[in-house]
């Protein structure tokens, strides 16, 4: 009998493409790869699938092959389903990834102590989405979960004010760096120096300028305000450079009809999803992050991974732990326009400006590294060591 620790992730659907189904798979891959681990992932619907490669070894289930409403009847089903699979497999851990789906848990976090259940954030304690049951989720795990795991110290300032019970029982562990090979690479280039003077002879030549985001169309991006504030750029700044944004969803038609009235469609370039996203980063000259929330900005990351700087609101929570200020990209106060603006005027016409911040574009990055946040994980998973089992299962 295998004497790894068994890990095993619940998701809300692991088919899907964003970032906490990124952030389930890297992290789940990274415990496999180590040998140590037993890992699984079920996923609440849709097929068996992930568009994020899992280890070999990792079994991936569904529970139903589709999303539907989740009425009485179905939800108390799904609470007999968990507390079944939890009984049947026996995990040394449950990885609750998205803090609503801690509540369908109720069952298990009471009667099988054997197996210890640790709640992953992947928004930020100030957010519900308009789903109330979220913050109802929330306070479950703020007194069931023996572990929650956010991405931010910001976060957990928050967790911390909106629900002390949880306060002993909070760790920060930002996600994992998913491009962190592109920082050795692009590193072992710039180390040459007759490469280096060939890539700054590459970005002079580009034409158009390209400033980048990345993102769901919907809401939650704030790609509206992010055509405000282009919009107002003074047309001697804007002139030669194109507004990229990269990503698909419900706010697509808006968007252009916005980018219609503002007269600015001739800069602004929408082409849908994209299954190569380092190909984005590596065009780019700029990265523009303009959500009203985030969990974490893991597309800060990955974008100064790629060498490239970032411009961004100081929304909650996590891109004010990603950029230092000034070094390798600016905030802007949250939903600023204004402001957003005035930053980007800054830096979009001042090559003098982004040369120094490409400079810095390292700074912090080893904290979003494998080893870092691996030791982080290994140091969480191996403390949750669980009492005998109860006698009521």
């Amino acid at each position: 009998m295998s004497t790894h620790k068994h890990i095993l992730f619940y998701t809300g659907a692991q088919s899907r493409t964003g970032g906490t189904e990124r952030a389930c798979a890297d992290t789940a891959n990274m415990l496999a790869a180590s040998g140590d681990y037993q890992v699984e992932i079920l996923s609440e619907y849709g097929p068996a699938e992930s568009p994020y490669p899992l280890h070999d070894d990792i079994v991936h289930e569904s529970l139903y092959p589709e999303r539907s409403h989740l009425g009485a009847v179905r939800g108390l089903w799904l609470f007999l389903r968990l507390l079944w699979v939890v009984v049947r497999k026996r995990p040394d851990v449950v990885v609750v990834v998205e803090s609503i789906g801690f509540l369908p848990f109720l069952l298990p976090t009471l009667l099988c102590r054997r197996t210890r259940y640790l709640c992953w954030e992947h928004f930020n304690a100030t957010s519900d989405l308009g789903v109330a049951r979220r913050d109802t989720a929330r306070r479950l795990a703020a007194h069931r979960a023996d572990r929650i795991v956010v991405l931010s110290h910001e976060d957990r300032h928050y967790w911390e004010r909106l629900h002390p019970a949880a306060r002993e029982r909070l760790s920060v562990v930002p996600n994992l760096n998913p491009l962190e090979h592109v920082v050795a690479e692009r590193q072992a280039l710039q180390s040459r120096e007759s490469s280096a003077e060939q890539v700054a002879d590459l970005r002079d030549a580009k034409s158009p300028r390209v400033a980048v985001a990345v993102g769901r169309l919907e809401p939650q991006k704030g790609f509206d305000l992010l055509l405000e504030a282009w919009a107002a750029l003074p047309e001697a700044t804007r002139d030669g450079w194109v507004l990229r944004i990269v990503g698909e969803g419900a706010e697509r038609d808006a968007l252009a009809a916005q980018a219609e009235r503002l007269k600015i469609t001739h800069q602004l370039q929408m082409p849908g999803q994209c299954r190569d996203i380092r190909r984005e980063y590596a065009a780019a000259d700029l990265f523009v992050l303009s959500s009203r929330f985030e969990g974490f900005g893991l597309v800060l990351v990955e974008a100064l991974s790629c060498g490239v700087p970032c411009v961004s609101f100081a929304c909650p929570a996590g891109p004010g732990e990603i950029i230092k200020h000034g070094v390798n990209g600016y905030l802007v106060a949250q939903g600023d326009v204004v402001a957003m603006t005035r930053q980007l005027d800054e830096v979009l016409g001042d090559e003098a400006v982004l040369d120094r911040l490409r400079a810095n574009v390292d700074y912090g990055l080893d904290r979003f590294s494998r080893n870092t946040v691996e030791a982080s994980w290994r140091t969480m998973l191996e403390g949750l060591e669980a009492p005998a089992l109860l006698k009521v299962i």
